[in-house]
């Protein structure tokens, strides 16, 4: 059978229809009318950051307070499979392959080294008037980790705990569509609600790589031109799309074990490296301190972060810059990485799952930034660099490179390792997240067609070239905005759902006295007793 025939016999054509149809209909507005476009865009974020910016705080922080409990509680002993299923991959490949593809491009290697240093220039509004370079300095740091922080991770998990139940407990396909289970029942998940359930997370999926994918080759085109003196032009911006685009075909043709699994080893050995010549370099007594003060703050204003909004005051503007632009952002990716994560989680627990997201990963992002990010905040208070200049003239993305200029021997060198872990994260995010696209497309399946893939990769090429041609990073931004609004809803919908599910199926709010009287004979059996035996394996 040919790859065209493959594709047709497995496409669902109403979600593909539904999905690619509002995708060229974006592409084409935005190109045609790149003015109109990000005029509409800027309007649209100023009145969903005015009206409903404190939905996306609120869904954001319970979304953290379902996992933990589904981390601290039984519910995390539930078995993702049959009880002799062994997990896939090992739970180090488990962890970096998660760590990977949820951190994405325009991540880590991006905001580290430059957001502290933005936030100490620029307070945020939550902390009151300064209180010393020492104590701007820690909450810069913490507000930086908040951002990269367990709350991210919880949007992620909300839906891979859904998604993952649901397939290895009940049989269902990996759609998103499953969240309306505990709802309608797995047996109608497959009607015309569903359809449009998955192809909207589907077009909100590829809305957000695009923000990711842009600011990614931004990072490095700001990289050539801040080391190397090399100018690219709109050609060349778009040639590196391109560039980019080639390079994540050849890792969807070699497959998740060959291509997802060794560029997601490759982020890791750099992202460590990095951060380990970082540490070696700078003051470390002082970025260990630097970065204790920041990890208390952030662990007893986690709640007053979480939840400050202030409408209608200066504080909006910055709240739009920063935080309610990451929420949307990542709740842009939950479904997609949900899908991910559920797909390679066959043998585990739920209590596993949220395990490798929620501390896993957050014990990668706080050393990275403590590292770049903390070395960046002393150089730029010692006097030893400024770093703010480099800010001011040559915009955010060209920080990282300075601070290894300033900082590290052979500065050419690693930047050129920052270079290339740039493409290495955009390559693992397409790779994963047009896995996760496709088998959404294809009904479900674990194993879609490569040139299901490619469809939508293309999509991600097409509309990160029209985005970064309309205006760039503040379009990206609203952009961002926008699209994060339905994820948000679907995000609370699937909380309430998953809520209904566990306590329908492993209660352990207990029997009520209805219950008790109706049948005064039945021994009442504790709850935890009715979970399948936690897998002891890692």
């Amino acid at each position: 059978m040919s790859a065209i025939e493959a594709f047709k016999r497995e496409t669902d054509p109403y979600v593909f229809a539904l999905a690619l149809g509002p995708l060229l209909g974006i592409i084409v507005g935005i190109v045609a009318w790149p003015d109109a476009a990000a005029s509409k865009l800027a309007l649209a974020n100023e009145v969903i950051v005015t009206n409903l910016g404190w939905l996306y705080l609120w869904i954001v922080f319970l979304s953290f307070v379902f996992v933990l409990y589904v981390l601290l509680g039984p519910w995390g002993r539930i078995k993702l499979g049959d009880p002799d299923d062994e997990p896939e991959f090992s739970f180090w490949q488990y962890l970096v392959m998660t760590f990977t593809a949820g951190l994405s491009s325009g991540g880590l290697e991006f905001w580290g080294p430059v957001e502290p240093l933005v936030h100490y220039d620029t307070r945020p509004p939550f902390f009151s008037s300064d209180t010393g370079t020492w104590a701007q300095m820690a909450d810069a740091l913490q507000y930086a980790i908040f951002h990269y922080g367990v709350s991210a991770w919880a949007t992620y998990l909300v839906f891979a705990v859904a998604i993952s139940y649901f397939v290895y407990r009940k049989d269902a396909p990996f759609r998103p569509a499953v969240i309306l289970a505990p709802f309608v029942g797995t047996d109608n998940v497959d009607g015309w609600l569903a359809k449009l359930v998955d192809a909207m997370v589907v077009v909100i999926t590829v809305s957000g790589i695009t923000v990711s994918f842009g600011l990614g080759i931004s990072q490095f085109i700001s990289g050539l031109g801040f080391k190397w003196g090399v100018q690219l032009g709109d050609t060349g911006r778009i040639g590196l799309i391109l560039l980019v685009g080639v390079l994540f075909l050849l890792s969807v043709i070699v497959g998740i074990q060959g291509g997802i699994r060794r560029f997601a080893d490759l982020n890791i050995v750099l992202l460590l490296g990095l951060m380990g010549i970082t540490f070696a370099f700078s003051q470390l007594p002082s970025l260990v301190n630097l970065g204790s003060h920041a990890l208390t703050g952030y662990a007893t204003d986690f709640i007053g972060m979480s939840l400050f909004y202030e409408p209608g005051s200066e504080s909006t503007n910055w709240l739009s810059s920063w935080t309610l632009f990451f929420w949307p952002w990542w709740l842009t990716f939950a479904p997609m990485v949900g899908i991910f994560m559920a797909r390679i989680s066959r043998g585990r627990t739920l209590r596993q799952l949220v395990f490798a997201g929620l501390v896993g990963s957050f014990g990668l992002t706080v050393p990275w930034y403590v590292a770049t990010g903390g070395s960046a905040l002393l150089l730029q208070t010692s006097g030893a660099a400024d770093l703010l200049e480099v800010y001011s003239s040559s915009g955010l993305e060209a920080v990282g490179f300075a601070l290894f200029e300033n900082l590290l021997p052979y500065p050419g060198v690693f930047s050129a390792v920052l270079l290339v872990l740039v493409v290495s994260f955009l390559i693992t995010t397409l790779d994963s997240s047009t896995l996760s696209i496709a088998m959404i497309v294809d009904g479900g399946s674990e194993s879609p067609s490569v040139l299901n893939r490619v469809v939508w990769g293309l999509m991600m090429v097409l509309l990160t070239i029209s985005l970064n041609l309309a205006g760039g990073m503040s379009v990206l931004q609203s952009f961002t905005i926008l699209v994060g609004l339905p994820t948000a809803v679907l995000c609370g919908l699937t909380m309430v759902g998953m809520l209904l599910e566990f306590e329908r199926e492993f209660p352990v709010l207990g029997e009520d006295d209805t219950d008790d009287v109706q049948a005064p004979s039945a021994p009442t059996q504790p709850a935890i007793e009715r979970y399948p035996q936690e897998s002891s394996d890692d």
